[in-house]
């Protein structure tokens, strides 16, 4: 059989030669169809639980929350380790499943479960995005050369803009938000005018909330015509804080801006974010303000489709949609490595084949071996043929191909007599007209 095979391709080298060139070509093509990941992403399949009770013990989070989770989350299918911590007004419950269960199924499991668990009131526990440690695949930062726009300003159009934006991506779960002071309405109540009013700061907290509604009514009939009606009461402005009425004493409305200053200024900051750009003549400019984002991958999902999406996305951020002088700037971009990766891996194969043909001519001394080893170096571009569409992306780890064409066309050439008494003659026949034996 084998010695048939042999005998036609011998005999019609040029189909046998086009059929080659026909595979290189088709390998050329699933190499570059073929999504290509950096690293592999070798996470657990996990689901987070994150609950927040602010101002509440560690001891007491663990007593009135972790447990109370833990005991409704055990007995799920699939779970091999349950781990948990609690922190000062932070609860976390992390769920690690099997290796080769569904992250979709397991999800699902736990938010039936969470339906089932009772806690304080107000404290309600949420699950964590569907996103793996090696997700985080393009981190950027808000610059702005217009000065009508500062680090809050930023923050405001990262929150609102920027994140709504990035989510529309496919296969974007979230954005991460570093840096920036965020907005916030303060109420500054003080305390000797409180107490010549006799309140507490309950009661202005109470009023503020009822104060900050819209209401809805009926409708009003207007010929064949319905007009509804409805009472606008949303705080707008600081301002309509300033103007809320506490309480009517004989008559006379107390209202907050009576008791307190009420002004737009920053929370109270846990963190800051900085950034230092080295530029090429040595010169270091230092930010020690940035506003910053990360966007997160889907666990599972191919960073290659994604990062192109992401920048169409800032693409049109910048050019349409953000205010004049205000741009995403990107410091770390996954699809940069992965370029550079592929490129080195294109580089080393491509040195290899070179390598071997080169060696063949140089030890054999005739053009056949060379077209031998060509042949054989080929073999460097069919495993990508089976993967034009691939159920996951493949990972850039090693050449091995190339150290295992190198050895194949050493034991060619070192001992070919060792080698020709442990093969078929059919088989010698081969390399004998390669002129390996």
């Amino acid at each position: 059989m084998i010695r048939r095979v042999v005998d036609f391709a011998l005999g019609n080298r040029l189909l046998v030669l086009g059929f080659a060139l026909l595979l290189f070509a088709g390998g050329i093509v699933s190499f570059e169809r073929l999504p290509i990941e950096a690293y592999p992403d070798v996470a657990d399949n996990y689901v987070e639980i994150i609950t927040q009770w602010p101002g509440i013990s560690a001891e007491q989070i663990e007593q009135q929350v972790t447990i109370p989770l833990e005991v409704v989350m055990n007995g799920i299918p699939q779970v091999v380790h349950l781990r948990s911590f609690s922190l000062f007004g932070l609860s976390d419950l992390k769920l690690i499943f099997e290796d080769g269960s569904d992250n979709a199924w397991n999800r699902e499991r736990v938010l039936e479960r969470l339906a089932q668990v009772t806690l304080p009131p107000g404290v309600n526990p949420q699950m964590g995005t569907d996103w793996s440690p090696v997700g985080q695949i393009y981190f950027f930062t808000l610059h702005s050369t217009n000065p009508a726009y500062d680090p809050m300003e930023l923050k405001s159009i990262e929150d609102w803009v920027v994140e709504k934006n990035f989510k529309a991506v496919p296969d974007i779960v979230d954005v991460s938000s570093f840096g920036g002071p965020t907005r916030e309405y303060q109420v500054r109540v003080d305390p000797n005018k409180l107490v010549a009013y006799g309140l507490s700061l309950a009661q202005v907290e109470q009023q503020l909330t009822n104060n900050n509604i819209n209401a809805g009514g009926s409708f009003i009939q207007e010929g064949l015509q319905q007009i509804n009606v409805r009472s606008v009461g949303l705080v707008d402005r600081a301002q309509d804080i300033e103007r809320t009425v506490i309480v009517t004493k004989n008559g006379t409305p107390l209202r907050v801006k009576d008791i307190a200053v009420v002004s737009q200024g920053p929370k109270i900051r846990l963190g800051q974010f900085a950034r230092a750009i080295h530029h090429e003549d040595g010169k270091i400019v230092d930010n020690d303000d940035v506003v910053s984002g990360i966007a997160l991958l889907r666990k599972g999902a191919v960073a290659d489709a994604a990062l192109q999406a992401i920048h169409k996305k800032v693409q049109e951020l910048n050019d349409h949609i953000l205010p004049p002088g205000v741009k995403i700037v990107p410091f770390i971009d996954r699809s940069d490595l992965v370029h550079f990766t592929s490129h080195t891996v294109l580089h080393n194969l491509t040195e290899g084949m070179i390598l071997v043909s080169v060696i063949l001519f140089l030890f054999l001394g005739n053009v056949r071996g060379q077209i031998c080893g060509v042949n054989l170096s080929k073999t460097l571009r069919e495993p990508f043929l089976p993967n034009f569409k691939p159920a996951l992306p493949t990972p850039v780890l090693g050449e091995n191909r190339v150290t295992d064409v190198g050895k194949a066309s050493y034991l060619f050439f070192a001992d070919r007599g060792r080698i020709r008494s442990g093969l078929s003659n059919e088989v010698t026949h081969l390399l004998s007209w390669c002129g390996f034996c």
